[in-house]
């Protein structure tokens, strides 16, 4: 399998969120409603919101994962993208336990959010860190913020087409 040019891959990520764009929509839609009926339950489930919210675009990630995959056969490359998405996993998984703690007297508030500060920096961190070691020897790799350039670029084009 050939490896594929910057613009190519661009290109496929372009056709994946093309393709899933109501996924996103429908989950944020159900996951709106899951979040207003849990809410008008006792407290002891408002740790399944972050579920009802967060999952769906879980999902997403995970399918943009496997579009990345078919970029490059390399095994450092596949083992870098897993690697992201399963640190990405690890964090939800993580503020789940975190706000469950919280819920059932384990855990204050405060330490509660410093956990969930740092878990989220440090995803970012991590992703950041992931993107910059694949650059190092995928040279066509394309991080997010390429691609959110790429799609703030093809909008403005649209917009001065039409």
């Amino acid at each position: 399998m050939n490896m594929l040019t910057k613009q190519q891959r661009i290109e496929r990520l372009f056709a994946h969120e093309d393709a899933t764009w109501h996924w996103r929509y429908w989950g944020l839609f159900f996951s709106l409603i899951a979040v207003a009926f849990i809410s008008y339950q006792t407290s002891i489930y408002l740790p399944l919101i972050l579920f009802a919210v967060y999952l769906p675009q879980l999902c997403v990630a995970w399918c943009k994962t496997k579009v990345l995959l078919t970029f490059n056969p390399d095994p450092r490359y596949r083992r870098w993208i897993y690697s992201d998405f399963i640190v990405e996993w690890f964090i939800f998984l993580l503020f789940i336990c975190l706000l469950a703690a919280h819920h059932t007297d384990l855990l204050t508030v405060w330490p509660l959010l410093v956990m969930l500060v740092t878990g989220t920096i440090g995803e970012l961190l991590f992703s950041y860190m992931v993107n910059r070691v694949v650059l190092t020897f995928d040279t066509h790799h394309v991080t997010n913020r390429m691609f959110n350039e790429a799609k703030t670029e093809r909008h403005t084009h649209q917009k001065t087409s039409s």
